[in-house]
């Protein structure tokens, strides 16, 4: 399916640099948006970019059923658990079932209900778990580890509720709106490192409003049943897209390697270090295909050049 037509947009995810970035494109492709959010904050944030602010628990089903039937959702597009998809990650294994799985059953059970037509479920591309870095495409089953079974098991609350839907798996998302981001590079300037892995480990990574763009087009072309990576066209090491943001920054690029391993390791959580042990390439050709998706930053060089760009724009003038 490949709807023309102005659709009725409920995006969760508040103000996460990505959620802000699909609010704003779907709204300038003419659709209207509600977007799930927080606060008096979050609010005037949603409406700065040109939709409408809702506030709920995404756990409580009749809750988001409510605020879909009083909105008349067309699509869902749920961003929530993204908030936890960048890197660093250091959200636990408890919180990070609780919002992929809990907020799945709660979406799935308010849209039935409601009568949304369609859903966007933005999930992980570490899924795969370790490939020992060799290529793979949708094809590949993800794995059982632990640290990966909430995420298959939140897709599956998604793909078998018969309604129609698609999942998006994303690379570890980063850009001027993703706050861990700049928190790895405030970090990077004071001499503290993020846990990187093995250096050879290979991981996918997504420019924000790259995620974006696809998530809006999957809303629009509604393509059901698809499972899609949304990644983009070069996997690299958790190590190198440190140090590029490093030095970028002006600092040597071995600064992102100067805290003891074992340090490092007793400040990360069991889902930081099974995910960035771990190695595997993505194709992406599915999203281009089905889509009509292209990356505006096809590597993580130009999209940290972005990134930086626009943190070093909003800095306040010197006089």
């Amino acid at each position: 399916m490949d709807t023309n037509s102005p659709l009725n947009i409920f995006i969760t995810g508040g103000a996460s640099g990505v959620a802000r970035e699909a609010t704003r494109q779907a709204v300038a492709r003419g659709h209207k948006v509600t977007v799930l959010t927080e606060g008096l904050d979050g609010a005037t944030k949603v409406r700065q970019d040109g939709a409408l602010p809702a506030f709920s628990d995404v756990t409580r089903a009749g809750e988001m059923k409510s605020l879909f039937t009083m909105s008349k959702i067309d699509v869902v597009i749920h961003l929530l658990p993204q908030a936890g998809n960048s890197f660093p990650t250091k959200d636990s294994y408890e919180a990070q079932e609780r919002v992929m799985v809990q907020s799945a059953v709660a979406l799935v059970e308010a849209a039935k209900e409601a009568g949304v037509k369609f859903i966007v479920y933005a999930s992980y591309a570490f899924v795969y778990g370790d490939a020992h870095g060799d290529w793979l495409t949708e094809d590949q089953v993800g794995h059982q580890e632990r640290a990966l079974r909430p995420v298959l098991a939140a897709e599956h609350q998604v793909m078998n509720s018969g309604l129609n839907a698609c999942v998006l798996r994303a690379g570890f998302i980063y850009g001027g709106g993703t706050s861990a981001i700049h928190t790895l590079g405030e970090s990077l300037k004071r001499g503290r490192s993020p846990y990187v892995g093995d250096s050879h480990s290979l991981h996918n990574w997504i420019y924000e409003s790259d995620l974006a763009q696809a998530a809006v087009l999957a809303a629009e072309k509604q393509p059901t049943g698809e499972i899609i990576n949304v990644v983009d066209d070069e996997p690299a090491s958790a190590s190198a897209f440190a140090s590029y943001l490093a030095t970028g920054q002006g600092m040597s690029a071995l600064a992102a390697s100067t805290t003891p391993m074992f340090v490092l390791k007793l400040s990360t959580s069991d889902i930081q270090r099974a995910v960035l042990d771990s190695s595997v390439r993505l194709k992406n050709d599915k999203a281009k295909q089905i889509l009509g998706w292209q990356p505006r930053y096809p590597n993580y060089r130009a999209g940290l050049e972005q990134t930086m760009l626009q943190w070093r724009a909003s800095e306040p003038v010197q006089t």
